[in-house]
């Protein structure tokens, strides 16, 4: 994506959305560029900003490189990096603190990632917002210069305990009320409400857990550090995305499960709606597949089932959300594609998915065909419900007219009432 588009992207945001993302900036510039226009920075402290930044550095290649061995080079996991923030967080200044977050943020986008250059911006700032709030707050607490602390400074008494508890809470206020404030802005405000969920809390507390624990580590002995950071590598690759990956993705076929697509999903039609920008849903059901199954037996209906999620998978861009409802029916979300594109990323799915074979004990090959509902956020599309519902019935239409095709709804048409039809008016 070229600059002048990110820059376009982000000046087509709803006129509070601009002022938010504005306000927001200027802060962050202002905390940064007075803060260590005066600063008198110590060795030790370019030191630890300069470690710190290179563990950053590096725990991104570690996700990139082996937490998602078989992902797309778009999935780099942002976990755990909080934990090489936290000591600078404790450690240095506010202004070095806020602009720490910029190592963070640009090392994800340089290694892949996807946002533009607004929400680029956007993101570096709100974290480094509540990086400098926490510092500060800190800061005051322990009144004392943070490259100075002793070891016992932070836990050698109760009111440093509590000085690093409320800094905890400081971060975590600000840096999730800015991120519900601009999804509240650009959304609604029933979006804003779900960034806080079960699995972001836990990813939080583990993140922060292990920061504090890296902070006593570099504050007692530098040397330490090596010991500290292995088993935070380690977690990084194993425990927390293998937790994630369970989480978000279905075993069999290793795309998105049935309830994180939903929750993907609805974020996502939010975003589209208040962006006014083009959506389409797309119901991807496998002709005859209990067939396979009655036939040739479930382990060769699970290759089937593996190989056509990802040929699915394959004929669409890596954005898009590809994702198993059940059984074998998966679900396709496409964002910023027109109906005709749309339309014309169902057939490329059709096509690959009829293509593929998987060898049964016999020695012979069995396929599969598709039969593809498409639908458009139009009109009265405008709940995920409603787009599913929709798609669903197009699918049903693509049976009826032989199997192997797409079928799309327009916006003209209504979403057809599906409590009317038989529980099973064709075989799948």
């Amino acid at each position: 994506m070229s600059v002048a588009k990110s820059l376009k992207g982000g000046f087509a945001l709803p006129r509070r959305a601009r002022l938010l993302v504005s306000a927001v900036l200027l802060a962050y510039a202002a905390i940064v560029i007075l803060g260590l226009s005066g600063a008198r920075l110590a060795g030790r402290d370019l030191l630890t900003f300069a470690v710190f930044a290179i563990a950053v550095v590096a725990s991104v290649e570690i996700s990139l490189r082996l937490a998602w061995p078989r992902a797309r080079t778009d999935r780099i996991s942002r976990d755990f990096l909080g934990v090489w923030a936290w000591p600078v967080t404790l450690l240095l200044p506010p202004a070095q603190a806020a602009l720490f977050s910029l190592v963070a943020v640009g090392c994800i986008q340089a290694r892949g990632g996807k946002l533009n250059l607004v929400k680029i911006a956007y993101n570096a700032a709100a974290i480094g917002l509540a990086r400098a709030a926490a510092a500060a707050v800190h800061q005051s607490l322990v009144a004392g210069h943070h490259s100075t602390m002793a070891p016992h400074d932070l836990a050698g008494t109760l009111p440093q305990v509590l000085a690093v508890l409320v800094a905890v809470a400081t971060f975590w206020i600000v840096n999730n009320g800015l991120v519900a404030a601009i999804v509240a802005a650009t959304a609604s405000l029933s979006a804003a409400r779900g960034i806080a969920n079960r699995e972001s809390l836990m990813t939080d507390a583990v993140d922060i857990g292990m920061g504090v624990v890296v902070t006593l580590a570099w504050v007692t002995n530098p040397w330490l550090l090596p010991f500290a950071a292995a088993p935070v590598l380690y977690m990084q690759h194993q425990a927390f995305s293998g937790l994630r990956a369970a989480v978000r993705t279905d075993h069999l076929t290793e795309v998105a499960t049935g309830h994180y697509w939903r929750d993907v999903a609805t974020r996502e039609l939010a975003r589209a709606r208040a962006s006014h920008a083009p959506l389409s849903c797309l119901l991807v059901d496998l002709d005859h597949f209990k067939e396979v199954n009655d036939k040739h037996g479930h382990l060769v209906g699970d290759a089937v089932l593996s190989a056509a999620a990802r040929a699915i998978s394959n004929a669409v861009r890596p954005r898009d959300l590809v994702g198993r409802l059940g059984g074998e029916e998966f679900a396709v979300l496409l964002a910023g594609l027109s109906a005709g594109e749309a339309t014309a990323a169902a057939e490329r799915i059709r096509a690959d998915v009829g293509s593929v074979r998987a060898r049964c004990d016999e020695g012979n090959w069995v396929g599969v065909t598709a039969s593809i509902g498409v639908a458009h956020l139009a009109g009265d599309l405008e709940t995920l419900d409603g787009l599913l519902a929709a798609a669903d019935a197009a699918m049903y239409q693509a049976k009826a007219a032989g199997r192997d095709c797409v079928h799309a709804t327009t916006p003209a048409q209504r979403v057809i009432d599906l409590t009317g039809l038989p529980d099973a008016p064709f075989a799948r």
